[in-house]
């Protein structure tokens, strides 16, 4: 029987030359063995003399497009990075003492001073104190570490603004002269008050959390009644006009409650104040929150129901590259949306079916041509009349990109079409470039879109029919959620 060729097959790798002296078997399968064992476990071997030159150097398919000139005659401790010398002869150190060393993680730079992570260990070779050194790639794996250092800083950066948001509404809300509650609207249990509340009502601010009211207060018969009516009608239309309320100190106070929604509950916020300055209050509370918003750092749009701009703050001008709030009044958001017809449609229609919409990834072109990356988090305001709706749009472009995987995916099979070169024609080259490329671009519209074909089609430019077709060919036809 033919003896295989030894690996790799252009030349006699040493390994295969001790084995073949050392254990030959009648069939001259035992280099085989060997080759095959010794590729199977590494992608880098190197071949290291007693006193720590290199012999030989074997590339495996994972550094095929790296090269190793310069490194035959030289040791092997110069080859890598000055951080990682000291692994090195740690390695050489440990296998003279036992048969195969652990893994250690180095830095090995190639000849066009490219420095690659490579997980090596060093196994005992032969009786001339030669060593053989079998690595694996690392970079995959550095890839993942960067990619959960980079989202582990984002996510902690989230968290700090977060708790820097909580603490100054906290301050504000504590420091109010005017008495606020946040009530449950199903069970009506005060959820938060603030200092001001509990001295409208003579209670401690610890006994009257969790209070349900008007059960739990002290009130005349006549005032619980007219409270809860209150209630009951801001519960059903959304909004009732405010009522005067007697209190134990004899105190006349206006109360007044309005219905906004937190997540999937209903939280009644009511505040009191002195009687007749219930106008006045308002006035100046709404004109803090205009002043916070103005100031935010996100931007923000108030639109009406088809998208023209209402109102906008100085962040939003910033990001569309507009000096003035003038020029934005009357235009369509679309217009700076980098897909206006799909984005706006798909954005739109999740908000008149859920009512609000959270972390919604497009583009945003400026007058100027400048995009920005950017995440929209809306929500349809329908108790006002007109309706309108209120978006936060954030500038995430300096965040970890979500499509790296995918990139990755894409650039993995452009590298194996690659290596079909000379063994299959041109033509049938750029025919499967095509497929892979088109399908891979189906699948990023049908993601965008929430697997919304019609949504994908015009944000693809293509028909329907065409894009059914496309689906069947690529096999990437699966349950579909069209809006017709």
């Amino acid at each position: 029987m033919r003896s295989p060729p030894p690996w790799p097959p252009e030349k006699g790798f040493a390994v295969n030359r001790i084995f073949q002296a050392s254990a030959r078997t009648p069939e001259g399968g035992t280099s085989s063995i060997v080759d095959r064992l010794i590729q199977a476990s590494s992608d880098l071997a190197i071949l290291i003399a007693g006193d720590g030159t290199i012999e030989e150097v074997h590339l495996g398919k994972a550094f095929a497009r790296e090269r190793a000139d310069g490194w035959l005659g030289r040791s092997w401790v110069d080859t890598v990075t000055s951080d990682t010398r000291s692994k090195i002869r740690s390695l050489l150190d440990e296998v003279k003492d036992v048969e195969i060393s652990r893994f250690r993680q180095v830095n090995q730079v190639f000849a066009d001073g490219i420095e690659i992570p490579v997980s090596f260990t060093v196994l005992q070779f032969d009786g001339k104190g030669r060593v053989l050194a079998l690595g694996r790639d690392l970079r995959a794996l550095s890839d993942l570490q960067k990619q959960l250092v980079d989202a582990q800083q984002a996510l902690e950066r989230d968290y700090w603004r977060l708790r820097q948001v909580e603490t100054r509404y906290r301050l504000l809300f504590q420091k109010s002269s005017e008495a606020v509650l946040f009530l449950e609207a199903g069970s009506r249990r005060v959820v938060d008050a603030n200092e001001a509340a509990g001295r409208a009502f003579g209670l401690p601010l610890r006994e009257l959390m969790d209070l349900r009211i008007p059960e739990g207060l002290d009130l005349e018969p006549e005032e619980t009644e007219k409270l809860r009516s209150h209630l009951a009608a801001v519960a059903t239309s959304g909004k009732a006009e405010p009522i005067t309320l007697t209190l134990s100190d004899g105190a006349v106070w206006d109360f007044h409650a309005s219905l906004v929604r937190e997540d999937r509950d209903q939280i009644f916020l009511a505040h009191l104040s002195p009687t007749g300055s219930v106008p006045d209050s308002v006035d100046e509370r709404e004109k803090r929150w205009v002043q916070l918003l103005e100031n935010a750092p996100d931007g923000w749009v108030v639109t009406d129901m088809d998208a023209r701009v209402v109102a906008v703050n100085r962040a939003f001008l910033d990001l569309v590259q507009l000096s003035s709030e003038e020029e934005a009044l009357g235009q369509s958001l679309g217009k700076w949306l980098g897909r206006p017809g799909a984005d706006l449609t798909v954005l739109l229609a999740n908000l008149q079916k859920f009512g609000v919409v959270r972390l919604f990834p497009t583009t945003l072109l400026g007058e100027l041509d400048m995009d920005t990356e950017v995440e929209l988090s809306g929500i349809l305001l329908e108790e006002v009349d007109p309706p309108v709706v209120g978006i936060v749009v954030r500038n995430v472009s300096r965040r970890l990109a979500v499509d790296r995987g995918a990139r990755r995916n894409l650039t993995s099979t452009m590298d194996e079409l690659t290596h079909q070169v000379g063994k299959v024609s041109l033509k049938e080259l750029v025919q499967n470039t095509t497929a892979v490329v088109e399908a891979h671009f189906i699948e990023a519209a049908l993601e965008l879109t929430d697997d919304n074909r019609t949504a994908a089609a015009e944000l693809l430019g293509v028909s329907r029919q065409s894009l059914y077709t496309k689906l069947r060919r690529y096999n990437l036809e699966g349950p579909s959620r069209d809006r017709n």
